[in-house]
Formats: structure tokens, sequence, C-alpha cells
């Protein structure tokens, strides 16, 4: 596995100014987050079932909330 870093949480609150840029990241970052989660375990339900819908929909999500994070990441 990669290396830890050692204070993470501080490492993190130190960088956040310079990688949320835009004053919308938080409410992006509030639909991301479960939209991923929701995604994920509809694609891992499709898969017991056996049902390529559920599975594409939630590639779908998955696609969708990535998409989301990575905007919230971009230089404005």
């Amino acid at each position: 596995m990669g290396k830890r870093h050692p204070n993470l949480p501080a490492w993190q609150w130190r960088t956040y100014p310079d990688n949320h840029r835009r004053p919308t990241n938080l409410v992006l970052h509030l639909i991301a987050v479960p939209l991923f989660i929701i995604a994920f375990l509809l694609i891992v339900s499709g898969v017991f079932s056996m049902s390529l819908g559920d599975v594409a929909i939630g590639i779908i999500g998955l696609l969708a909330a990535l998409g989301l994070q990575h905007h919230c990441h971009v230089e404005p």
C-alpha cells in the first residue's frame, strides 16, 4: 500500500483553499458523494441479482459522481 500522510486532517485543512476555489464546491460535494455511494451499491446489487440494467445505471451514476468531483477540483 502507499504511504499515509502523518497528519492527514491537518494537511487536508491546510490544502483546502487551494483545492476548492469555487464557492459551489460544497454543494457539488454534497451531491457527488451520496451519488457515488448509491451508484456503487447499485452496481454491487446488480451484480448479485444479475441485473444488467442496475449495473448500467450504477456505472452511469458512478461516472457522474466522479465527473462532479473532478469539476470541483479543476482550476477556475
